[in-house]
């Protein structure tokens, strides 16, 4: 004995009103009385969605025509999530940053950080640009750091050899 779950579907009526849920008998008897056509919206509950009527086969066969075949398969349709825009930011400031000393760098690190904490609550986009922004300006901090050591050691000899 077997729990399968019945097949339901609602339609989108020609007044804009939604009728349903429905089994596949009532909603193929609504075809043959005219009530639903070929581009009637109907939510068919295996698939989940709003599809037009002539897509379901059953529904097809009782208006008289081919079914027509999904416009994208289910696996293309799927779209890229949204990259997050201070995952961006943080990208940018930081490679600027190693141009001039490492100033942009730590408004760089704030928006990384920030742009994960984003990214992890609202599935957006951009989580290896946050985190390149992030290992970039930390890298040009310690560059410019690493650099202003240096200088002051060279310039602390350079004031020593004179005397």
């Amino acid at each position: 004995m077997t729990n399968a779950t019945p097949v339901s579907f609602r339609i989108i009526g020609g007044d804009g009103q939604e009728y349903g849920p429905t089994d596949l008998a009532t909603l193929q008897q609504w075809a043959r009385e005219g009530r639903v056509v070929g581009s009637t919206r109907v939510w068919d509950s295996r698939l989940g969605d709003w599809q037009p009527a002539a897509r379901i086969p059953e529904l097809a066969e009782v208006l008289g025509i081919a079914p027509v075949p999904p416009a994208v398969s289910p696996a293309m349709s799927a779209t890229a999530p949204r990259t997050n825009t201070l995952a961006v930011w943080s990208l940018s400031l930081a490679v600027v940053g190693l141009s001039c000393c490492g100033c942009l760098s730590i408004p760089a690190i704030i928006l990384g950080a920030i742009s994960l904490s984003q990214i992890k609550n609202c599935g957006e986009g951009g989580r290896a640009l946050a985190i390149a922004g992030i290992a970039i300006g930390i890298f040009s901090i310690l560059l410019s750091a690493l650099c202003g050591l240096l200088w002051t050691i060279f310039r602390l000899r350079l004031v020593n050899f004179g005397t």
